[in-house]
């Protein structure tokens, strides 16, 4: 009945011990406040590219994530295909 679980010992080999052994997150989600600092584009762009973005259906139901009332999250490699999107449309 008892599932005994034999802990490693510390050892350098099994230990994060310097800054250059952590590697890099990939973030998948933002703050709207923090895309355009993300983007380096203004505020007023950034929320005129998500409701743009709202209004097309590929782009719709991926783009944004309200986890509360107060806060929504956007997917950054979805934003940046919409990106692409434009760029392709104006060319």
């Amino acid at each position: 009945m008892n599932n005994v679980v034999e802990m490693q010992r510390p050892h350098p080999s099994n230990s994060v011990l310097s800054d250059d052994q952590v590697a890099p997150v990939k973030m998948i989600y933002c703050k709207v406040s923090t895309l355009p600092k993300l983007f380096n584009i203004s505020k007023a762009t950034a929320y005129r590219f998500l409701k743009e973005a709202d209004t097309l259906d590929e782009f719709k139901d991926r783009i944004c994530v309200d986890v509360s009332a107060t806060m929504t999250l956007v997917h950054i490699e979805t934003f940046e295909e919409f990106l692409k999107f434009k760029h392709k449309k104006h060319y």
